[in-house]
Parts: structure tokens; C-alpha cells; sequence
């Protein structure tokens, strides 16, 4: 190899090094751990709610219930035996893929409450669907210790148009 390629090619090495370590552990986070769909479970008819790997409970909720694809929906992520330092609500179409929408991220805000319980709430939405029922997984993520869990559940929203 000539001299006079050397530099470049040490420079498209170290740039393809610095884009991998740039998706691990900033894009990706260095501890994200997604769990399964949580099953038997549908937010549209009632709260969620399951044991984290951590040990603690979370129980998730979104209202209104039967909520319309064009309509506000509130969240509420209640948690027991633990005490996550940040929630987000993302969605992901299950029957259609939505595309961007999976990538906006509700951050939700911790509430206080007299009996001192740990939850987090906040407002987002989906946006309407032509195919008139649309399935959708609502991803939770929670910050627990400096890992993210993501939890997945299942919902349907209806759209009225039809």
C-alpha cells in the first residue's frame, strides 16, 4: 500500500469505528434491555401491569378507554417497590408499520402524591388510521439504575370516520 493512502485509510477506519461506538452507547444506550409484549393484557379495556426484572411492580394505563385514532390520550405508570428515574410513551403499529411515529418519545412527569406512591403521567396521542381499527404496541420505557426496560402492551384504537 502506498504511503500517500495510509492517512486515508486510517481516517476511514477511525470514522467507521467512532459511527459503531456512536449507535452503542448513545443511539442505542449502553443499557437498554427490551422485554416481552406483555400478554393478556389490553390497555383499551383495562390497566396493565407486571414484575420488573428489578423486582418492583408497574402498572400502566391509558385513558380513555376505546380511544379514537385521532383522540388525546392520558398515561399513567404507577410503580411499587421501585423508583425510576425517567418514563417515556413511544407507539409502534402493530398491523401497519407507522413509521416516524415509533421514534416520538412522551416524556412523562412525575406526580406527587400524599400517600408518597411513585407514578408518572402525561398526555400524547396516535394519529388517525384509513383502516378504520389499528393494533398498536404502547412502548414504556423506564429508567431504572441507568438501564432503560422497554415494555411493551398491547392497545386498539378505532377510528370514527368509518
Amino acid at each position: 500500500m502506498s504511503k500517500n493512502y495510509l492517512p486515508i485509510v486510517i481516517g476511514l477506519l477511525l470514522t467507521i469505528a467512532v459511527s459503531l461506538l456512536t449507535y452503542l452507547f448513545v443511539l442505542r444506550g449502553p443499557g437498554n434491555l427490551s422485554l416481552p409484549v406483555v400478554e393478556d393484557c389490553f390497555l383499551q379495556v383495562e390497566p396493565c401491569s407486571l414484575t420488573l426484572p428489578t423486582g418492583g411492580k408497574m402498572v400502566f394505563d391509558i385513558t380513555p378507554k376505546r380511544p379514537a385514532s385521532t383522540g388525546a390520550l392520558d398515561f399513567n405508570v404507577s410503580f411499587e417497590n421501585i423508583e425510576p428515574e425517567a418514563v417515556s410513551v413511544r407507539f409502534k403499529g402493530e398491523n401497519m408499520d407507522m413509521m416516524y411515529l415509533e421514534y416520538l418519545k412522551y416524556s412523562l412527569a412525575r406526580l406527587e402524591a400524599e400517600d408518597k406512591s411513585i407514578s408518572f403521567g402525561g398526555k400524547g396521542g396516535v394519529f388517525a388510521c384509513s383502516t378504520g381499527l389499528m393494533k398498536w404496541l404502547a412502548l414504556v420505557d423506564v429508567e431504572i439504575n441507568g438501564t432503560v426496560y422497554e415494555v411493551p402492551f398491547k392497545f386498539e384504537t378505532i377510528n370514527a370516520v368509518n
